[in-house]
């Protein structure tokens, strides 16, 4: 996690994440912070909506019939996913 934030910088891990990480006072950057948030602010969704028509993110998802809605389950509680689960109907 040292690698994306410089001193006194701040990341903010947005939802559940994919897993543990690293954190540590010896091994990060001066005064740099670690937060985390299930949901944010509607202002917040209106800018990660905005990055992502302009082609900034691009979401993980993993796509599941509705008959491996019980794996995609499985799939997210045993961290075999990094991203998001999608059940869709009739595919």
């Amino acid at each position: 996690m040292p690698q994306v934030v410089r001193r006194q910088g701040r990341i903010t891990v947005v939802g559940v994440a994919g897993g543990p990480t690293q954190w540590d006072f010896f091994s990060n950057p001066y005064e740099a912070e670690l937060t985390n948030t299930y949901w944010g602010t509607i202002e917040e969704l209106h800018e990660v909506a905005a990055l992502y028509r302009n082609g900034q993110i691009t979401p993980s998802v993993s796509r599941y019939t509705m008959d491996e809605a019980l794996q995609a389950y499985h799939d997210l509680h045993d961290g075999k996913l990094s991203g998001r689960a999608v059940v869709t109907p009739h595919s």
